[in-house]
């Protein structure tokens, strides 16, 4: 059912804004107690070069499933983001190390539904660990190679030659208590005012993709474990909520940040959805240029979580080819505020194993 994270692709594409310090580690045992390391071979970059569309991929050599509780990835610098899939290392076939990935095939959406999503780094987080509550894991098959796409910037005076570090933290398959599957929403349809503040929901009822995807009646209670949120240089709010069928909003959670903050957030203990059928996601910008910034990458934004949840399904939410923005006018202090018209394009699909 690998099929499933096509879908995920849109996940890991969330290239999460990030910073140099780490998320998702509390107090408590590490999460890297029992752990696999590996250190990627260094990227040579002179001053202001970028490089994009470089790959890079370790084989696990596992003879056994693995159970990944946590990964933590360091760097000294010039990893702009990365976004790690893993998969059967016969995929994308050739040594490791760091190759191109057009020269074999490389697209994130086969990489995702050959495997899963693993991790992504936040835009130039020298330090940064996503975990989860503990006995919640990703499973990652014998036989898999990590393999990460990732995207290089030289801001500093000088050349550099800088490595990445990966550590995956396991756990005994004896301590595994959910296995948790990829979740998102993303709206495309942003379009942030220039020199304006501005605020964009999207309100995506879930109910009867939950029910016709798993088969049943009424719609099921699930828990998310952790969060990432992200937009660009302009964006500077997020909330994330479940929805009740009386309109009644809980948060999940809710922040204000700056460019560089970290937006991943570990829930634990996750939180429950309560008899939920939705959920809404909100994102603020301060659009200080001349220009409208709609969805995209570079100089423009987007309006994106990306998460893990414990259903037996994978869900993308997103607007469909009918589904338009809607002005709803200005808060108490002035900022613009829209609405989504609906989440036409949502994909939902089960995963059980």
């Amino acid at each position: 059912m690998r099929s499933v994270l096509c879908l995920a692709a849109m996940a890991a594409l969330v290239i999460g804004c990030g910073s140099s310090s780490s998320s998702g580690e509390d107090g408590g045992a590490s999460p890297f107690a029992n752990s696999l390391r590996h250190v990627f071979p260094p990227v040579y970059l002179d001053v202001g070069e970028e490089v994009a569309d470089v790959c890079q991929s370790w084989t696990l050599n596992n003879e056994e499933p693995l159970y990944v509780n946590a990964v933590r990835q360091t760097n000294e610098g010039g990893w702009h983001h990365s976004n790690w899939t893993f998969g059967p290392e016969e995929v994308f076939d050739g040594p490791d190390g760091t190759w191109n990935c057009d020269d074999r095939g490389y697209a994130l959406q086969f990489a995702v539904a050959a495997g899963g999503v693993l991790f992504a780094q936040s835009t130039q987080a020298f330090e940064e660990t996503q975990s989860f509550a503990e006995g919640a894991v990703l499973v990652i098959p014998p036989h898999s190679r990590i393999v990460g796409n990732i995207h290089l910037i030289n801001f500093t005076g000088a050349p550099i030659d800088n490595s990445l570090n990966m550590e995956l933290g396991v756990i005994p398959e004896e301590d595994v208590r959910v296995k948790l599957r990829p979740i998102g929403m993303f709206n495309t349809r942003i379009a942030a005012d220039a020199y304006a503040e501005s605020r964009f929901s999207m309100n995506c009822d879930l109910e009867s993709y939950f029910k016709n995807t798993l088969k049943v009646d009424t719609m099921p209670e699930f828990n998310i474990y952790y969060v990432l949120g992200h937009y660009h240089a302009w964006g500077n709010y997020l909330n994330l909520s479940y929805v009740h069928a009386d309109g009644s909003e809980r948060r999940i959670v809710e922040y204000e940040s700056t460019p560089g903050d970290v937006l991943g957030v570990k829930l634990d203990p996750p939180m429950p959805s309560e008899g939920a059928t939705g959920m809404r996601l909100t994102c603020g910008f301060n659009n200080d240029t001349d220009e409208v910034k709609t969805w995209g990458i570079g100089t423009l934004e987007m309006c994106a979580f990306f998460g893990y949840i414990d259903a037996d399904l994978a869900f993308q939410a997103m607007p469909g080819s009918e589904d338009t923005i809607v002005p709803m006018g200005e808060d108490s202090v002035g900022r613009k505020l829209y609405d989504l018209s609906g989440c036409n394009g949502t994909i939902a699909i089960p995963i059980r194993d």
